[in-house]
């Protein structure tokens, strides 16, 4: 046929490369962007989980947090509520549960057996769980505070400051789950197959500890502080 050229051209493989490079980076630039918005897009950590001496007979587990923005309005994507229903405070966060699982060394039981310091089979794991009735959204600094008895922390030679030897921790509401920046740590161990090894086993083993580690206000409501009204069970 006059005029049509029927020969196959021969593909360039620098444009090829260039090609694939470039839409490489795009989907990178799209999906990696999506991921990073929605950790810590609802709520994220506010320095370091942290334990100290309370009082003679309670050891603090402090969780320092941020509320950034009500999942509720990222859900309606700039649409109104049609409903009374639907209708929602968008300064307040309301049945927003804060659990924690922790472990610490058990002192005792590793020196009687010699054993290493990072074999989990000595470590002693708790977990309790703070459900906030109503939280005002503020942009200040808000604290989940646990209390962990000094008897038990005696018993086990945790010595006169303890540290975890790891957490897990999950902020969550009517069961959707908020993820956040580490919300796992684990010693030094910063692979996601070992955080999530330990998270399996910080959640089975502490079962068998329920009731140990407390919300603070069981024991005072001073401990709630900025947390407002709290379901008490």
């Amino acid at each position: 046929m006059n005029g049509i050229n029927l020969t196959k051209t021969q593909a360039n493989p620098m444009k090829i490369f260039s090609l694939t490079l470039f839409i490489a980076v795009i989907h990178c630039q799209l999906f990696c962007q999506v991921d990073g918005q929605e950790i810590d897009k609802v709520i994220k950590l506010d320095g370091k989980i942290s334990v100290s001496q309370d009082s003679e007979r309670w050891l603090k587990i402090s969780v320092p947090f941020l509320i950034n923005e009500h999942p509720d309005l990222l859900n309606m994507q700039g649409k109104r509520p049609e409903t009374i229903k639907e209708m929602f405070n968008p300064l307040f966060l309301n049945n927003l549960k804060i659990k924690i699982w922790i472990s610490f060394l058990n002192e005792f039981k590793r020196k009687e057996f010699r054993g290493e310091r990072k074999d989990v089979r000595y470590f002693d794991y708790y977990s309790a769980e703070i459900e906030c009735l109503s939280l005002e959204i503020d942009r200040k600094t808000k604290k989940a505070e646990f209390l962990f008895p000094a008897t038990i922390a005696k018993k086990s030679e945790l010595g006169n400051y303890p540290k975890l030897t790891g957490y897990v921790l999950e902020f969550s509401r009517n069961g959707e789950i908020f993820e956040v920046s580490d919300q796992t740590s684990f010693l030094n161990y910063i692979k996601e197959e070992y955080l999530e090894k330990y998270r399996m086993e910080a959640l089975n083993e502490s079962t068998s500890n329920e009731g140990i580690l407390i919300p603070g206000y069981i024991i005072n409501d001073l401990y709630l502080k900025d947390l407002g009204p709290v379901l008490r069970k």
